[in-house]
């Protein structure tokens, strides 16, 4: 998957070689579950273009379990990487490496037995302090520097000890010769950690954004996952877009289509038939494995409980409530509680709130929810088969939409977006906005090169809608600023948008920016899209 996170592994190998050379960069990988954020580590460690024999990496997932595992486990990460290429190498078993550990690297040995003795005794907030300084005593001895991987780095703040993070900021700031790579797939709460408790002098976290695969991306990792055939362009597109974009889903899916076609269960041409299938043996079937995966989830973040509250307050926005009064109505609870609920599973980064609209930050979920956990519990009927051919049937029609709209053309899907706005308050790019009923939308000519202008109005309101597909320069902004500007009065209108699809220059967004304008890339128009209950644009 390197090739198609290019630009950020780039980024990590030249933050690593620089570490070599004793200028640390500490940085934080922030990005949603299954986007490919520990597979970014596995292509950054298998790179031959970091210095390796300079740097001990040690990588440790931070798990919800309790705090004498984990530090187990850390100790064993790091003696395995700092005795690797040794023949002497005898055993899993902790105290029996240490001891191997102890014939060349004796301060190592003896820091790791420290956290040992401190946990045995009960003391977890020492063994926590001298478990992290283990790094500190690789370099004292190998004078090679350690990158320090912590993935789920938020989970710490689920062991009880006292000032885990504190105690974190002290280490990163004292161990100059330990670089920190944090990973998180929860950007509300880890954002927050590293703003308030690991924002230091001299150890501060650049932030690497890892967004999901743009749909040309998606279309090349899944038909790159598909042994079997070539697929066409619009069933993969649709089954990247269905799949929220995720590398994980994804190449699940990929492996369902490979096995259907080699057990000759399905032709390798049925291109629907194939992913009909795929989602249901990989959504659908109790055994499958994104099946197990959400309802895994789904009984983690609700407290074990068939319904429970928060599953209830969920099914209800998967249901197409997507306002808070609307989902009061659907469970018949307080208002109160309902707004608690929310705000839980925002932070928590399961839902996105746009204004007065909820969403889902994970669009199979939603669909899981809706399509197979909802119609299990509610279902009075043993005939799986029976429920197996509806759910089968509800991807079919997915499909069947997405087709419909993949024929239409671009502007044709955005004028029927904006004909679907109903004076709703949602916020993009960090900002509220109304979106105005409008009586008449519709394709104009545009006065602009390469661009597609659509007019939006109402009895009050005129918006015109500038659609660039290739990257918006400095001088299309001055262009359009300058023919808007010379308009008649009556002919100006109350809103001017741009929606950027190749992008925009940084320079022509601050003088849109400057002139008022909205100005929306693909994912922004995507969220309305999602919204809206229209499939996303690629």
């Amino acid at each position: 998957m390197t090739h198609l996170r290019s630009d950020i592994v780039n980024t990590l190998v030249r933050r690593v070689n620089s570490f070599t050379e004793g200028y640390r960069q500490n940085i934080a990988i922030i990005g949603e579950q299954w986007i490919g954020k520990t597979s970014l580590i596995k292509d950054l460690l298998s790179s031959n273009e970091i210095k390796k024999e300079h740097i001990i990496p040690i990588y440790l997932e931070v798990k919800i379990e309790p705090f004498e595992f984990c530090a187990k486990r850390f100790i064993k990460s790091a003696l395995f990487q700092l005795i690797s290429t040794y023949p002497f190498l005898s055993t899993v078993d902790t105290v029996l490496l240490i001891e191997d550990v102890k014939r060349v690297y004796p301060k190592t040995a003896q820091t790791c037995e420290r956290v040992l003795r401190d946990i045995e005794k009960g003391r977890f907030d020492e063994a926590y302090s001298f478990m992290l300084d283990i790094p500190a005593a690789i370099y004292e001895e190998t004078k090679r520097r350690c990158v320090l991987i912590l993935d789920e780095f938020q989970n710490l703040d689920n062991f009880t000890l006292k000032h885990i993070f504190s105690t974190l900021a002290k280490k990163i700031m004292i161990q100059k010769d330990t670089m920190y790579i944090l990973l998180s797939s929860r950007s509300t709460i880890s954002q927050r950690i590293i703003n308030e408790q690991l924002s230091l002098l001299f150890g501060n976290f650049e932030k690497i954004f890892v967004p999901n695969l743009d749909i040309n991306s998606s279309r090349l990792f899944i038909q790159d996952n598909i042994k079997a055939t070539a697929f066409p362009a619009a069933y993969l597109d649709f089954a990247g877009s269905f799949s929220g974009n995720k590398p994980f889903y994804m190449q699940v899916i990929a492996e369902e289509i490979d096995k259907s076609i080699f057990s000759k269960k399905i032709p390798p041409d049925e291109y629907a038939n194939l992913i009909e299938n795929a989602f249901t043996e990989a959504l659908f079937k109790k055994t499958g494995i994104i099946n197990q995966y959400f309802s895994n989830f789904l009984f983690r973040i609700s407290d074990g409980k068939l319904l429970s509250k928060t599953a209830a307050v969920l099914i209800a926005l998967s249901s197409e409530n997507k306002k808070q009064q609307d989902m009061v109505k659907a469970v018949k609870m307080q208002a109160r509680h309902v707004s608690r609920l929310l705000n839980k599973l925002i932070e928590t980064d399961i839902i996105a709130r746009n204004g007065s609209l909820y969403r889902f930050k994970d669009k199979l979920f939603c669909f899981w929810l809706k399509s197979v956990y909802l119609k299990r519990i509610m279902s009075f009927s043993i005939d799986e088969d029976l429920e197996k051919k509806s759910f089968r049937k509800e991807v079919r029609n997915q499909l069947d939409v997405f087709m419909q709209e993949f024929e239409k053309e671009l502007s044709s899907r955005i004028v029927e977006l904006f004909r679907l706005f109903r004076n709703d308050v949602i916020q993009l790019n960090g900002k509220r906005h109304k979106f105005s009923s409008f009586d008449n939308v519709e394709k104009i000519e545009s006065d602009f090169c390469d661009a597609t202008d659509i007019l939006a109005a109402n009895n009050r309101l005129k918006w015109l809608c500038t659609i660039k597909k290739e990257c918006v320069s400095e001088n299309d902004v001055r262009e359009m600023v300058k023919k808007i500007r010379k308009k008649k009065p009556k002919d100006r209108t109350n809103r001017n948008i741009l929606i950027s699809l190749g992008g925009i220059n940084e320079n022509a967004y601050l003088l849109a920016k400057e002139a008022k304008f909205w100005v929306w890339d693909m994912e922004s128009l995507n969220v309305l899209m999602e919204l809206y209950g229209k499939p996303h644009i690629g």
